[in-house]
């Protein structure tokens, strides 16, 4: 309850209220340090996704591997493919290519969802700094 003193004129809040904003300071910076934190982490798993080779970088997700698991299962054993600069690249072993991505995609992605749930399971903001 805030206390109104006559003589002053100020307001004086009570130690209730000061608790409640403490709490309250205390959860913003806490979701601020997480957001903060799960952007760093996505943007970091962004970064991992990529696979260069033959002079051209990918980036790899789910439709890359798609694409290659059809050009693959078609019988084709060489591509041109477009990298993501949009540069025509020559992909000579398209079956290593789709196993070098895929492991690439499931490794990033595992490590990605471990710290994640590592993230999620943190209460404190020290304990999301830690990570």
């Amino acid at each position: 309850m805030t206390v109104i003193t006559k003589e002053e004129g100020v307001i004086q809040p009570s130690d209730e209220d000061l608790q409640r904003l403490e709490k309250a300071l205390d959860f913003s910076n806490t979701m601020k340090t997480f957001n903060l934190s799960k952007n760093n982490l996505k943007v970091k798993t962004q970064n991992l996704l990529s696979y260069s080779t033959s002079g051209g970088s990918f980036s790899v997700d789910q439709s890359l591997i798609s694409f290659m698991n059809f050009v693959v299962s078609s019988g084709k054993t060489e591509i041109s493919l477009l990298d993501k600069n949009d540069i025509p690249i020559r992909i000579e072993d398209t079956e290593k290519f789709l196993e070098d991505v895929s492991s690439l995609y499931f490794e990033v992605v595992n490590d990605y969802y471990n710290e994640y749930q590592q993230l999620r399971s943190s209460r404190k903001i020290e304990k999301v700094l830690e990570i």
